[in-house]
């Protein structure tokens, strides 16, 4: 349904709305539903609801929207500009024709002509921002980080349902995460860890490097009238030493 990954905002709904499985609600949707501004002879920006069932925002069917345990919305944004390429190509059309630059007024005069002219004929860019919606607990989630985004669509939201949305934080989280009273006192008191702003300072020491001194093997006394039996020997005689003694203590 949704990306596989991606950025998203939470927020909590603060007040009342209609029942999300209600005919109120579907008819609130429709009420800021998308418009279509394909035709429009100026330069502007039309948000609306939408469904993934119908992205024209023609109509809400509970079954295009409805998880069972929350609810899928979208957001249509569509947004018609003129080209600014365009803009320059007739500037100097018009220039190269009167051998002069424009003055200002004459500029703004061309790109109002232009505007007339070719936006009627320029399809709009097309934005869909899904919005998962779980009642029960009152938590959004906006798939779209932007700041113009989250502004428009809390305004969008308040002209819908008229209650404000509240942008969740890590404390406001753990507030409605159902823990107990005892941790809920201790979350008061925790206090927010700010960071250097000095890279100097904020930047991580460099690890130590551990050194460790090799050891140097003990020396070994050669005798040089031993051959290879007599330190046999010695070996032998060392054992039955330790045998011996060991039979003296017991």
């Amino acid at each position: 349904m949704f990306r596989r990954s991606g950025s998203f905002v939470a927020f909590f709904v603060d007040g009342r709305m209609p029942d999300p499985r209600s005919a109120a609600f579907t008819e609130a949707l429709a009420g800021q539903r998308f418009r279509s501004i394909e035709s429009a002879a100026s330069e502007e920006v039309s948000i609306g609801w939408v469904t993934s069932g119908d992205p024209t925002g023609d109509s809400f069917e509970l079954e295009d929207i409805d998880l069972d345990r929350g609810l899928w919305l979208q957001v249509r944004t569509d947004k018609k500009k003129l080209p600014a390429v365009w803009v320059r190509i007739r500037r100097a059309q018009a220039e190269r024709s009167a051998g002069r630059k424009l003055s200002a007024r004459e500029r703004k005069e061309l790109k109002e002509a232009l505007m007339d002219e070719l936006l009627p004929r320029i399809l709009p860019s097309v934005g869909l921002t899904d919005v998962l919606l779980e009642p029960k607990s009152g938590l959004l989630l906006l798939f779209g980080t932007s700041t113009s985004l989250k502004d428009e669509f809390q305004k969008l939201w308040f002209r819908t349902f008229a209650c404000n949305l509240v942008e969740c934080e890590p404390h406001s989280l753990a507030q409605r995460s159902g823990l107990d009273r005892d941790a809920l006192a201790y979350l008061d008191e925790v206090a927010p860890v700010r960071w250097s702003d000095d890279p100097a300072q904020a930047a991580p020491a460099a690890p130590r490097k551990l050194v460790v001194a090799e050891q140097a093997p003990a020396p070994i006394d050669h005798d040089d009238d031993s051959d290879d039996g007599d330190n046999s020997d010695d070996h032998d005689d060392n054992e039955f030493g330790a045998g011996a003694e060991a039979e003296a203590m017991a």
